[in-house]
C-alpha cells in the first residue's frame, strides 16, 4: 500500500536543497524502521517520490512525500517512529494511506498556497488599505493580466489571471499559518494561491513582481520577500481544489 507523509521545513533548513532533503528522508525512513518497499535489481532503493520541490530559501508547512509499504502499520505508530528521527526545523505533520488508484503526489499537484511578507518593510510605504485598493484594480476587477514569462525555450506572453486562483492581502495578526521563525509577526501578508505543475507553474513572487510593477514599484522578486508555502493542492472528482493531505486516510 502507498502512504503519504506531510512535513514542514523551517528556519535554517530552508537552505537545504531538494536532493539533500531526499537523502535525508532515506536515512530517516531507514532508521525509523518503517517497512518501506525497495526496488528490485542490482542497486535497490527505497520507493519514494516527492511533490513539487521547494526552492532553496523558502519555508513550508505543506510538503509531501509518497512511499510504498511492504506491510501496513497504524498511522500513529508510523508518525511517531518517523518523528523520533527528525532534526530540528523539520517536522512530520501527518502519515496517511492512499486509496488504491490515487495519483502520486508529484503528478497530482495542481496548485499551491503561499504567504509572502516583506524582507525590508521600509522599502514599501503603503498602508494595508492602499494595497487592497491597488490589488482590486490589478486582480479583482481585471479580465486579464498579460505579462511576459521567461521559460527554458525563451519568452512568451502569459495571461496570469486564470492562473491565480486567489489573491488576498491581510494583516498578519489575522492569519494562523505563516513562517513563524520570523522575528515578529508581520503587519502585511500577501496570500496567494497559484497554478502549480509541469504545464502552468507560477511562482508567487512573480505575481507580486507584476502587482507592484502595476503601481510603479520595481521589486527584486524573491529577494524582496520571505516566502512560505502553506500547502499543495489537487482537484477532487468535482474539480474542487483540496489539500494533498485530504486524499489520504488513517488506519
Amino acid at each position: 500500500m502507498k502512504a503519504r507523509i506531510k512535513f514542514a521545513k523551517y528556519g535554517t533548513m530552508k537552505y537545504v536543497g531538494h536532493l539533500d532533503i531526499m537523502r535525508y528522508f532515506q536515512k530517516v525512513i531507514r532508521r525509523s524502521g518503517i517497512p518501506i518497499k525497495y526496488s528490485e535489481g542490482f542497486n535497490p532503493h527505497q520507493i519514494m517520490s516527492f511533490a513539487a520541490p521547494l526552492g532553496v530559501g523558502l519555508t513550508s508547512s505543506g510538503e509531501y512525500m509518497d512511499i510504498e509499504m511492504v506491510e501496513d502499520i497504524p498511522c500513529d505508530e508510523a508518525l511517531k517512529a518517523i518523528s523520533n528521527e527528525m532534526v530540528d526545523e523539520m517536522e512530520v505533520l501527518s502519515f496517511k494511506y492512499l486509496p488504491e488508484k490515487a495519483t502520486n503526489a508529484m503528478a497530482s499537484v495542481m496548485a499551491s498556497t503561499y504567504s509572502l511578507t516583506y524582507k525590508h518593510p521600509q522599502e514599501f510605504d503603503f498602508t494595508l488599505e492602499e494595497l487592497i485598493s491597488y490589488k482590486k484594480k490589478f486582480f479583482d476587477d481585471s479580465d486579464e493580466i498579460n505579462v511576459i514569462k521567461k521559460t527554458k525555450k525563451g519568452e512568451r506572453e502569459v495571461d496570469l489571471k486564470p492562473l491565480i486562483y486567489d489573491f488576498d492581502i491581510v494583516n498578519g495578526a489575522d492569519i494562523a499559518d505563516f513562517d513563524d521563525t520570523l522575528d515578529k509577526r508581520p503587519d502585511i501578508v500577501f496570500l496567494i494561491n497559484v497554478s502549480t505543475g509541469s504545464n502552468d507553474n507560477i511562482k508567487p513572487e512573480f505575481v507580486l513582481y507584476h502587482f507592484f510593477k502595476s503601481i510603479g514599484i520595481d521589486t527584486k522578486e524573491r529577494s524582496s520577500f520571505y516566502i512560505h508555502r502553506i500547502d499543495m493542492l489537487t482537484r477532487n472528482k468535482d474539480e474542487k481544489l483540496i489539500s494533498l493531505d485530504d486524499v489520504g486516510f488513517l488506519v
